[in-house]
């Protein structure tokens, strides 16, 4: 509450003062520009991208970083983001929970990422799952460490009921993992075709597109392809680029 509290002031301060606003996807661009009745040419994208550290790693450099976590080259699910409702965990959970016991035993889900709000559901979830070995949560990953972390993954998963742009979609394909994300908000945008997806409620059709991600190997084959095409798709360049040009049209304005 208190910082949805701040940030209706901030952001109510912020539209008195802008010549332009800037978002980082066009699904956010028009969303916001509907819902605070602004003109469209008055709100730009500029799309992020992945960091160049996000790149596949053979088995033999990924094992040793990987033991330290009891994680091996590709031998486990990811999800990688903040542990929250959101993020819509519980249903990722109950999803892999519907497996065949043997898959969930061989590929164990992996959640990596901070505690944050109201996560007691989450995390209820998440220790049943644990006590019975086909899942883990590692907490807090190292940034230097996360780039192992994805290029380890058999398949990354991000089933988000909302994002801001969904950055992990773009490390997992530039690392040269599947991608099995929702079709919720901006991760259309990121994901393209390259990701495979369905509605973030849909429970059985998310349990079955990980079932073909960690067992389809031509899917797999055409996804990890798919997946370099839509990352290379964009760039840090591109991105300052399009902030710089929105700058000189605010300028243009002022």
């Amino acid at each position: 509450p208190e910082r949805v509290s701040y940030m209706r002031k901030e952001v109510a301060l912020s539209l008195k003062r802008a010549s332009i606003l800037i978002t980082d996807a066009e699904f956010t661009r028009h969303e916001v520009a509907d819902y605070f009745g602004w003109p469209l040419d008055r709100v730009r994208a500029a799309q992020l991208a992945s960091s160049g550290s996000f790149a596949p790693q053979s088995p033999e450099a990924l094992a040793p970083v990987l033991k330290e976590y009891g994680l091996t080259p590709g031998g486990y699910t990811l999800y990688a983001g903040t542990i929250e409702p959101r993020k819509n965990l519980v249903r990722l959970i109950d999803a892999y929970s519907r497996l065949p016991a043997a898959l969930r035993s061989r590929f164990p889900l992996v959640l990596a990422g901070y505690k944050g709000w109201n996560n007691d559901a989450i995390m209820t979830a998440l220790g049943k799952a644990e006590r019975e070995g086909w899942a883990r949560y590692l907490g807090y990953v190292p940034d230097a460490v996360l780039p192992a972390l994805f290029a380890g993954a058999r398949i990354f998963t991000f089933p988000s009921l909302y994002e801001g742009f969904g950055l992990p979609v773009l490390e997992a394909m530039s690392s040269g993992v599947p991608v099995i994300c929702s079709t919720s908000s901006t991760l259309p945008e990121v994901g393209g075709d390259a990701a495979a997806s369905c509605v973030p409620e849909d429970v059985e059709g998310l349990t079955r597109l990980i079932e073909r991600g960690l067992e389809d190997a031509q899917w797999r084959e055409q996804a990890i392809a798919a997946g370099f095409g839509q990352a290379a798709k964009f760039s840090w360049r591109r991105c300052a680029e399009e902030t710089a040009a929105i700058y000189r049209q605010a300028l243009d304005r002022s």
